[in-house]
């Protein structure tokens, strides 16, 4: 009797385990493994949209996961989920992934129910490209000449903008070629060289990049030649060695690494490139510092086809003063030759003032142009502004200030009694005493000191900031 119990727990929980079996081989089943169209994810800010599909055998919750960039599902990669359809079977889940997706054996898996062990899909590479441009090497400067041995760097620009430069994504990867063949091991933003080369760099995106020249995501190539020590430069100019003001003249010497220009032996400042745009007559040369050493240039003269003028007024900012009704010649003196002259008044071309000399009685701003019509068609301005000052009159130079009602104050004429006129007193030590625009003939303000001798001041009357009138004034008791 014991026998039979025995065989007959043993056959119950066979039956037992034969139904889990095939149980949870149906539930496997529910799921279908995801299938999608691409064959990699290569997202970017302007494109990042996916849609896998799956199978399924009865409608439930379903949560599509995506492993971490080694196919492990024990860490998940976060995408974000931006629609889905899962009532009916087949289903699809479109969804983005994170900007630091970056890897070659990445798995889907759907879960849902009561599921245990979902199949994953087969791996893929998926990355994000979160810099999807071309940038510069070294300034964007190429042909480089490197002086002697050395080791010299090769290095991404960073832009001025933030974003504009691959290496503002410090996750990034590169691969560098020379003369196009992959340098190996180089994965970092620069490259140490010491030899000559056509080099150039990518952004690897595994899978997604083609790392040739159909890639967006590549530098300019640059040409690195690695030239002798002591070697001599030449000044090239794109206008021989005259210029006709106002054209300029664009000097130039073979890209190095670093330059200085300068002018008749002195420095100019800024001027640090391969190029200098020179306009003005002198003696140039260029210190070429190629990595390791430095080569100064020969000399170049650069004259200009210009010709000499003056003029017999003030110019601007001065002013040129003229009382109301005066008249007053201006004339230029030049060596021009063939010269023509154009005469401007307040920005108006005045008729028929076309000799070296005007007359006017007019205030204004003026402008004479002069130019050169034969040979170096050049031209030059002297801008220059007549003002109306005030006519001379009686400024008294003594006063006595004892308070008996008489000659007290310093009186000044009428026309000197303006918001546009100032009056300005200094005692006899050299110090300001008093400073005022439309004096009021109150002067002095103050008590005066007599000592052993009458003292003495000096005033300057001044109108719109230039000088009309200048004198002293004795106190006397």
């Amino acid at each position: 009797m014991k026998n039979k119990i025995t065989t007959l727990i043993n056959k119950c929980v066979f039956v037992f385990v034969l139904m889990a079996f095939f149980s949870t081989a149906k539930t496997f089943g529910q799921i279908g493994i995801p299938t999608y169209p691409f064959s990699q994810i290569c997202a970017s800010p302007s494109f990042n949209t996916f849609t896998l599909n799956f199978t399924f055998s009865t409608a439930n919750t379903y949560v599509l996961e995506m492993s971490d960039a080694n196919g492990s599902f024990a860490t998940l990669t976060g995408i974000t989920i931006l629609s889905s359809q899962t009532s009916t079977s087949p289903g699809s889940f479109t969804f983005k992934v994170p900007t630091t997706t970056a890897g070659e054996n990445y798995r889907f898996r759907v879960r849902g129910g009561t599921t245990t062990g979902p199949q994953s899909s087969p791996a893929l590479a998926a990355y994000y490209k979160a810099f999807n441009a071309d940038f510069t090497l070294n300034g964007g400067i190429s042909p480089i000449n490197i002086c002697g041995s050395g080791i010299f760097q090769l290095l991404i620009d960073n832009g001025p903008a933030s974003n504009d430069s691959p290496v503002d994504f410090p996750s990034l990867k590169y691969k560098w070629k020379k003369n196009g063949v992959f340098v190996p091991g180089e994965t970092g933003s620069f490259l140490n060289i010491n030899s000559s080369g056509d080099y150039q760099a990518f952004v690897d995106y595994g899978n997604c990049s083609t790392l040739d020249d159909g890639q967006i995501e590549k530098s300019v190539k640059v040409t690195v030649n690695i030239v002798a020590a002591g070697s001599t430069f030449t000044i090239a100019s794109s206008s021989g060695n005259t210029i006709c003001p106002p054209a300029t003249s664009i000097l130039s010497v073979t890209a190095g690494y670093s330059y200085q220009w300068s002018r008749d032996g002195v420095a100019i400042s800024g001027a640090q490139a391969n190029t200098y745009v020179a306009s003005q007559a002198g003696s140039y040369t260029v210190i070429v510092n190629q990595g390791g050493c430095s080569s100064t240039s020969t000399p170049f003269v650069l004259s200009t086809e210009g010709f000499n003028s003056s003029i017999d007024v003030q110019q601007e900012p001065l002013a040129n003063i003229i009382s109301a009704g005066e008249t007053k010649t201006i004339t230029v003196t030049t060596d021009a030759v063939s010269p023509t002259f154009e005469w401007y008044l307040n920005g108006t071309l005045i008729p028929l003032a076309t000799t070296n000399s005007y007359t006017t009685s007019d205030v204004g701003n003026y402008k004479v142009k002069i130019k050169q019509t034969s040979g170096c068609n050049t031209f030059k301005e002297f801008f220059f502004l007549l003002k109306e000052g005030i006519n001379p009159k009686q400024v008294p130079n003594l006063i006595s200030p004892n308070a008996d009602g008489v000659n007290d104050t310093w009186v000044i004429p009428q026309d000197y009694v303006n918001a546009n006129t100032e009056v300005l007193i200094i005692d006899p030590q050299g110090n300001v005493d008093f400073q005022t625009v439309n004096y009021q003939n109150n002067w002095p303000v103050k008590e005066i000191v007599f000592k052993s001798t009458n003292p003495v001041y000096y005033y300057i009357i001044s109108k719109d900031g230039s000088p009309v009138k200048k004198g002293s004034i004795t106190i006397i008791k």
